[in-house]
Order: structure tokens, then C-alpha cells, then sequence
């Protein structure tokens, strides 16, 4: 099994950097052919999420690149600027590492729901790019697998499901009780935070793009303006959650500091930041990483030794389907 992976993620590197390598998925296409095509390479799957960026390849027996520093040839990034911020794996550990983090055991946030779909996504956009050979699609369809075994077993997400429960926590325990929320960003997470919201009583509008308007769909219960509007429209806001693809500040401080009355509290959860650390100086802001800061525990650790026992019958699995390609293979 010569797969390798490297990954800058939360445990080696703040925002501000991993920032530099969040990827959309434009961006990830061209870099996934860029991968595929290099001499000696089978395969690619890049996993880009606010916390991390991490690229899986497939390579021809006897090839034992760094990823990393193919992922910055791909990407045409200095890889000279990256050493010490990453970290790779070979074979049954990056399979390890694999199935931890598609259970949430390696997020930020303990038990994180949304992971596990973004590394479905990440072997899916390989396969529709043509980038993914039959071993990477095997060692991602059993890491999902085994992922999915975690969550239900040891039932990780009992308290700590996602940033839109860690969202709610903040706005709920908040002394002056906010209750106007204003969610920039209509995608996946902004709509779950909506709907979270909107179940436990707080009134909630989301922004909208113009030219989107015909796409999205809004949470039952919550109001909606166009997102070019929104300066306009926040001083009746308690909070403010940003949770965007934009390459841009969504919330930038010239001009919320100009704001006669602003938002007590914002909730960054985008990577790259949508919410301009500025503006901090005059409302409590958090972002990714302040909502994943929180003591490893000794109950995680043992959590943890459970999972990998979980996670040694399905690499047994892996190993089986190896044995039974090679045997193919050679004709026996």
C-alpha cells in the first residue's frame, strides 16, 4: 500500500496560516490534475476544511515523495516557507489518521459532525476529476466506514456536535442574553447554524447574493436581505455569525466602525477569516479556533484507545482487499 498524505492542520498552525491553504474548489481541481499528472503518481485527493488541508496520494511501488512538497509545486507555492507546519504519514497511519478524523476524535471541535462529509466530498471531487485510482478509492470508501462505526459506537457527539452547537453555547450564555442573530452565508454551515438557532427561540435573517437568490433555500422561520445590505441592516443586530467561502472580509472594519450601533458579539467560522480581527475592538469575537479551544480530557484519551481498536478491523479489512488485488494481479 504506498499511499502517503501530509497536512498542515489546527494542531500545528493558527488561522493565519492555515488561511494560506485553504482551498476553494476551483482551486482544488487545478491543483488535483496538477497532482495526477506528475510522473510516478496514481492518485490524489485533497481535503481542504477550515481546519485543515491535507493531500492523500497514491504513488507507483518504490516512490516515496514528501505530498507536501508536490502540493506546493501544484499549487506553486513556496515550499521553502513551509517547513515545520506540516506533518506526513505512510501507509497504515495515514489509514489511521484517516478514519480518527472522518469520526470528528481529531477536530477542534470534539465529535464534529460536519468532517465525515468533508471527506466523502474530498474522495468524490478526486473521482469526478479522474484523479482517484481503485486503492484510494478502497482506502477512502473503508476509512469512511470505519468513521461511521466510531461515531455510533462511542457516540462522540453527545455534547460537542458541531460549531453550530459551540455557536448557540456562546449566544446562550452570553450575560445581556442576545437574541437577534444575523447569519451571513446561506452554504451548509451558515444554514445549520440558522436552523440551530431558530429551534432554540432566537430570531434569525440571513444574507443573500443577488444573483443567488433562485438557488437557495432559507430555513423555515427566518427573515432574508440581500447581502448588500447588510451594514445597513446590523445595527438591529445582538450577533452576528459569518460563515462564508468568500476570499474577502464579509465584515470589514472600516466600515463596521463606522456603525453608530453594532453587533455585541461575532462569530467567525470561515476560513479564510470572513470577519476582519479588527472589529474585535469593538465587539467579542470569536473564530474557529477560539470555539475548538477547550482541555483535552482524560475520558477523550480513553475514547480514543476504544476507537482504535475499532479502527484495527477495518485496516485488517484494507489489507484483505490488498491481498486480493495482488492475487488478481498476478494471476494466482
Amino acid at each position: 500500500m504506498n499511499i502517503s498524505m501530509a497536512g498542515i492542520d489546527h494542531s500545528m498552525a493558527g488561522i493565519d496560516i492555515r488561511q494560506r491553504f485553504s482551498l476553494a474548489k476551483s482551486r482544488q481541481q487545478q491543483i488535483l490534475q496538477a497532482l495526477f499528472h506528475m510522473e510516478m503518481v496514481e492518485g490524489a485527493v485533497l481535503l481542504s476544511t477550515c481546519n485543515r488541508t491535507e493531500i492523500y496520494l497514491s504513488c507507483r511501488e518504490g516512490f516515496s515523495p514528501d505530498p507536501f512538497a508536490l502540493f506546493c509545486q501544484a499549487a506553486n507555492l513556496p515550499f521553502e516557507d513551509c517547513q515545520g507546519l506540516y506533518k506526513v504519514r505512510q501507509g497504515e497511519e495515514c489509514f489511521d489518521h484517516l478514519c480518527l478524523l472522518g469520526s470528528g476524535a481529531l477536530s477542534q471541535i470534539w465529535g464534529e459532525d460536519q468532517i465525515i462529509t468533508q471527506v466523502k466530498n474530498a474522495i468524490t471531487l478526486a473521482r469526478e476529476e479522474h484523479c482517484a485510482d481503485s486503492l484510494l478509492e478502497v482506502f477512502f470508501r473503508t476509512a469512511v466506514t470505519a468513521a461511521k462505526k466510531i461515531k455510533t459506537t462511542l457516540r462522540f457527539t453527545r455534547s460537542e456536535a458541531s460549531v453550530a452547537t459551540k455557536t448557540l453555547e456562546i449566544l446562550q450564555n452570553a450575560p445581556d442574553a442576545p437574541r437577534n442573530v444575523l447569519v451571513i452565508g446561506n452554504g451548509e454551515i451558515g444554514r445549520l447554524v440558522c436552523s440551530r438557532l431558530l429551534e432554540q427561540g432566537f430570531s434569525v435573517s440571513m444574507t443573500l447574493r443577488q444573483y443567488k437568490h433562485g438557488q437557495i433555500q432559507v430555513p423555515e422561520g427566518a427573515a432574508s436581505f440581500d447581502y448588500a445590505l447588510r451594514y445597513q441592516e446590523m445595527p438591529r443586530f445582538d450577533a452576528l455569525v459569518s460563515a462564508t467561502s468568500s476570499p474577502h472580509y464579509t465584515v470589514d472594519w472600516a466600515e463596521f466602525s463606522r456603525l453608530a450601533k453594532a453587533p455585541r458579539y461575532l462569530i467567525d467560522l470561515a476560513v479564510p477569516r470572513d470577519i476582519d480581527p479588527a472589529c474585535g475592538e469593538k465587539a467579542a469575537l470569536y473564530d474557529i479556533d477560539t470555539l475548538g479551544r477547550e482541555e483535552f480530557t482524560r475520558e477523550r484519551a480513553v475514547l480514543l484507545q476504544q476507537a482504535q481498536q475499532i479502527v484495527e478491523k477495518y485496516r485488517q479489512d484494507l489489507h484483505k482487499w490488498e491481498r486480493y488485488r495482488a492475487q488478481r494481479v498476478s494471476g494466482c
